[in-house]
């Protein structure tokens, strides 16, 4: 599938995979939030979600980063490893049983590839999927603490805690209230600051 793809292939693929993730993820985490994400975004803030959020979720990226070696270490080693398991008898019969199916061999490098969208597109949605339950859970208990303070361009400040952001819009939640509000940035926002957390 991908052995004779060369390094535009494989950017072209790479690009449309983000576009596609940062899509669904997106779209799916704010649903939960009853938010229409689609009329808030450009294609550049759908490239950029899933990268985003792998670089602001550094236990997400170790799993990524852990899981994706050991496939590549299983993928590289499939024949050592088959014939270690040829040694246990009821192994055996399966793995001839299935060789005799005369199914549809892959390469190497076509098997990782595919394998790792895969895993990255359940990891990050999944991941995605559970963040908006558990914010629309805590949103209808009122359990959202302030994380940030908006300055507006006519001074006045607001306290609320910030759900996401993208290059045009601002999405957050005043302190008592069980609804999102989107806010455009350059037209309203002239400063974003960051509360600190007691210790």
């Amino acid at each position: 599938m991908f052995k004779n793809l060369g390094f535009q292939e494989y950017l072209s693929v790479g690009y449309i995979f983000l576009i596609a993730l940062g899509l669904v993820s997106d779209t799916i985490f704010y649903r939960y939030l009853d938010i229409d994400y689609l009329q808030y975004i450009t294609i550049t803030d759908t490239l950029l979600s899933p990268i985003s959020l792998l670089a602001n979720n550094w236990a997400l990226s170790v799993i990524l980063i852990v899981f994706s070696m050991s496939l590549y270490f299983l993928i590289k080693n499939s024949v050592k490893i088959e014939e270690i398991l040829k040694r246990v008898k009821w192994l055996k019969k399966r793995i001839e049983a299935n060789k005799k199916a005369k199914r549809k061999e892959y390469d190497n490098k076509s098997a990782f590839i595919v394998s790792v969208f895969i895993m990255v597109f359940s990891l990050l949605l999944g991941f995605r999927l559970g963040m908006g339950i558990n914010y629309k859970k805590r949103l209808a208990e009122g359990r959202l603490k302030n994380n940030m303070t908006l300055v507006f361009k006519d001074d006045s400040q607001l306290k609320a805690k910030k759900i996401g952001q993208n290059s045009a819009y601002i999405f957050y939640v005043e302190e008592g209230n069980t609804f999102v509000t989107v806010t455009p940035i350059l037209e309203n926002i002239k400063q974003i600051k960051t509360i600190q957390k007691e210790e």
